[in-house]
């Protein structure tokens, strides 16, 4: 068990950061201070425009240079790599619904808790992931001026979902000229190549601007079987556990009565594993099985293709118009191995395999019970799912000004609509009544092409979203104190949301071997006032008050505050102080879809102790669950805390730290089976408080068969935490300018319950909860020329956790990658560039099982990657 306290924490930190400090600041020269008058700009957090980018809120600025030297050709895989992503966020993994998807999770409190805004108005959330989460995915890249990362709680300013902080990407204004770039990459591993080309262009003239963007990306597919960790391995060792990539959804037969797993004769085919190799299960149980991985991809491809506008134009001295349009489609494909699941047979309606207590085969018997048949369907193919997001965004504005007064109209539309087909899923039914009639042919050989062609089924989803809002608002000065005016923000919204989500029928009945899923349909209005304050106390002190209230069609109201305070301590030092309430509003996914199925993992802990496994060999599992929601949900809400320090050491160094406390409260969330099963552990079986388990013959000691798991509101959870930043520039030497910045988060603290309403811990340091992430980056230039060089490192953590006294077990080592990129500026304005993303080709940090935490690390290996870049 982790013993560090946060006492400790604090002091590893101050140790790390001030190695870090006194590294950068070696040979730094003071220069002398030129004062310029500063542009009044809105930063993300206020809409009050200042003259200050470091406000009372926290921002973190990535810019286009920045997003260059990743390497990366889309802004989630920017965003990926942030420390502020701590515990990492979905990336299109290939063989369900949500495969095109990927997301931002800052301060790993979930990505519906960070909220998404492009140019500053809010993104409806992807319908594919019930509106919670922006699918960032459809965003184009190459119009980005920067990104701009509130980590601060900033409900009060935008409403639901700014729980952990807001993400605003601000795209490219007042460009001219043209710009048309081409990258290539290439893993040295196989799989996940990827080129992108873009075109940037636009107008400027005395009353407006047009600036415009097109880009395309193609992402080829990466197969299970392209990487070593993600390949099956040991396939033919005596037990099943000991394999890797290896299913007992093969040709196995599980006794109704008994419990018992036995293979079928039928496992004696070619594309079972060994052609019918038997496995020792435990607990009495053999069964063949099925190397999924020789088919599977773990990545989708990916296709993108967006064209995006934005134009503002003079309609006189005092107004102005502003338009933007986004257009976007992003296609996948991935592939799941042959459908697996399970039917019924009646007694006697296939043969089994019989072995005596030494595991010598001793002969073929009729199954003398009924049960359920778990059965590959290799005969009906692969699972192939292909899925394509359109996405619209149109933002239409008005903004007008006079003297110190401002106003603005904006009418904001998005339509989000999201295709998913699959090919090769099996019809239950229709393979229940063949095996009872006799027609399903268990043997070897297969089924014919007719029964083939009878069973086989495909799928279809789609996921619509339409969102339309007004927003207006008053900025003013008004109460003129000794320090200067009070800045004012007045304004109002009034938001329109239509969920629609459709499967086909008999997916949605539950009858589809190999996938699941439910349809979902609803609407809600959303109303809002808010208002926003500077108060400049002294020339010294700057006091920033907001207020919001919204009211919601469907389930109530939530009023948000937040206070912060700005202190320009000494010429050089800033420090600055917010607390604010924040809330989520509950989907309208969570309130109203049907009951879906789902096949989870978990890791039954009661039956390895019926087995007499330890609990370090107990292995998590797939079980057949049924996820409901909740009409009844309420919302969530939460308090966030920021303290501040900004100092400004010379023209050339400074350094910031900054002290985070987030807690949430009555939070969102389905109760896991992983709950469920803790639960049970400690208040016996069928004795839960919500949600239900079901095991073999309603035995308490039984094998688990399935269970249903709620969404609920839980207690929540509380975290604690440290950002640092140091950076140096303008470092000049005989042999080029150097410079450098580094970033790290230190978690402190992630205290959440070990399951729904049980005790509360200190989860930090365990499997996919690093305690500290760092960016390091290193840049040199000389005339024409320039390089980088990118340091990231994820820390390590513990393997498993105990589920007795939660104690951590095993070790996951830290991970550190290396980017080095080149880039050499023509005389024509051209530009080539060279890089190679995870120089020592670092594989993701694996378990014992060979399984790695996507969410943290990727796949890719060490790439190389290409570019040029014209502008004319």
């Amino acid at each position: 068990m982790q013993t560090n306290s946060i006492l400790a924490k604090a002091v590893r930190f101050a140790l790390i950061g001030g190695a870090a400090t006194a590294a950068l600041s070696a040979s730094v020269a003071t220069a002398a201070d030129d004062q310029a008058k500063v542009e009044r700009i809105e930063v993300t957090g206020s809409r009050i425009k200042r003259t200050d980018m470091e406000g009372s809120s926290p921002v973190t600025t990535i810019d286009a240079s920045a997003i260059e030297k990743t390497g990366e050709l889309s802004m989630a895989d920017v965003l990926r790599r942030s420390n502020l992503n701590t515990f990492g966020s979905t990336s299109e993994n290939s063989g369900s619904a949500q495969q095109s998807q990927a997301t931002i999770n800052l301060r790993g409190a979930g990505s519906d808790r960070t909220l998404v805004l492009l140019n500053g108005k809010r993104m409806p959330g992807s319908p594919t992931l019930g509106g919670t989460a922006v699918n960032l995915n459809t965003i184009p890249t190459a119009a980005i001026e920067r990104i701009e990362v509130l980590t601060d709680g900033a409900s009060a300013v935008y409403g639901s979902d700014a729980v952990a902080g807001v993400v605003n990407i601000i795209t490219k204004k007042n460009f001219d000229g043209v710009e048309v770039s081409t990258t290539a990459t290439d893993p040295v591993q196989g799989g996940g190549e990827e080129w992108k080309t873009h075109i940037v262009g636009g107008l400027t003239g005395d009353k407006g601007s047009m600036t415009f963007s097109f880009e395309h990306l193609n992402r080829e597919i990466i197969y299970q079987r392209d990487r070593w960790f993600t390949s099956s391995s040991n396939v033919l060792a005596p037990k099943f556990d000991d394999a890797t990539g290896v299913s007992k959804y093969a040709r196995n037969f599980l006794d109704g009565k008994t419990g018992q797993f036995s293979p079928m004769a039928a496992c004696n085919n070619p594309k079972m594993v060994g052609a019918g190799h038997v496995y020792d299960a435990g607990g009495g149980d053999r069964v063949c099985g099925y190397d999924y991985t020789s088919e599977a991809a773990d990545h989708a491809s990916r296709t993108y293709t967006a064209g995006y506008v934005n134009s503002e134009y003079e309609l006189s001295d005092e107004v102005v118009f502003q338009g933007q349009g986004l257009f976007s489609r992003n296609e996948t494909f991935g592939r799941y191995a042959p459908a697996a699941g399970w039917f019924n047979v009646a007694a006697n309606q296939l043969d089994i395999q019989n072995f005596d207590a030494a595991g010598n085969l001793t002969g073929v018997s009729k199954n003398p019970n009924a049960g359920k048949a778990y059965y590959r369907f290799t005969d009906v193919g692969t699972r192939d799912g292909n899925t394509t997001d359109y996405s619209t965004d149109i933002q239409l504005a008005l903004v007008g000004s006079h003297d110190d007064f401002g106003w603005d109209v904006t009418y904001h539309y998005n339509l989000a609509e999201n295709t998913n087909s699959g090919t090769g899923y099996v019809h239950r039914p229709t393979v229940e009544q063949y095996v009872k009639d006799g027609i399903f042919n268990f043997g070897p050989e297969g089924n014919s092409q007719s029964v083939i062609a009878d069973i086989a089924h495909n799928t279809l989803k789609q996921d619509i979203m339409k969102f339309q809002s007004i927003n207006a608002g008053l900025n003013f000065e008004y109460l003129e104190l000794p320090a200067g005016a009070v800045s004012w923000y007045l304004g109002t919204e009034a938001s329109q949301y239509k969920y629609d989500a459709k499967v086909d029928a008999q997916t949605a009945a539950g009858d589809v071997i190999g996938s699941s899923g439910n349809g979902s349909q609803g609407d809600r209005d959303v109303y809002a006032v808010f208002a926003e304050s500077i108060v400049p106390v002294s020339e010294d002190v700057e006091l920033n008050f907001a207020y919001r209230y919204d009211k919601y069609s469907d389930f109530g109201s939530a009023t948000t505050p937040k206070v912060a305070i700005r202190y320009q301590a000494l010429e050089d030092v800033v420090v600055r102080a917010s607390w604010g309430q924040g809330f989520r509003a509950p989907s309208l996914s969570d309130l109203l879809a049907a009951d879906a199925l789902s096949a989870d993992m978990a890791t039954d802990y009661s039956y390895c102790d019926v087995l007499g496994t330890a609990v370090a060999d107990c292995k998590a599992k797939q079980y057949d669950v049924t996820r409901q929601a909740n009409s009844e949900l309420e919302p969530e809400t939460s308090d966030f805390y920021n303290l501040g320090v900004i100092w400004d050491i010379t023209d050339n160094l400074s350094t910031k730290v900054e002290y985070y406390n987030l807690s949430i409260d009555n939070v969102i969330t389905f109760v896991s089976l992983d709950s469920l099963l803790k639960e049970e552990q400690k208040v016996g079986y069928g004795n839960l408080s919500r949600g239900e388990i079901k095991r073999v013959n309603n035995n308490p000691n039984g094998k688990l068969l399935s269970a249903t798991t709620p969404k609920a509101n839980g207690t929540g959870f509380d975290t604690t935490g440290i950002d640092f930043n140091i950076t140096y520039s303008g470092f000049e030497t005989a042999i080029g300018e150097f410079g450098t910045s580094y970033d790290l988060t230190y978690v402190l603290s992630y205290d959440d319950e070990e399951y729904f309403d049980g005790p509360v811990n200190d989860k930090i340091g365990r499997n996919g909860k690093p305690e500290i992430r760092f960016t390091w980056v290193l840049d040199w230039s000389y005339g024409d020329h320039s390089a980088s060089l990118l340091t990231q490192y994820i820390d390590g953590q513990s393997e498993k956790t105990n589920p007795t006294d939660f104690s951590q077990v095993g070790n996951l080592s830290s991970q550190t990658t290396f980017d080095v990129s080149y880039g050499y500026h023509t005389s024509w304005d051209g530009k080539f560039g060279l890089g190679i993303r995870n120089l020592t080709n670092q594989d993701p940090v694996l378990d014992s099982d060979l399984e790695y935490d996507s969410s943290l690390y990727n796949l890719y290996g060490r790439t190389f990657t290409a570019t040029y870049t014209q502008k004319f």
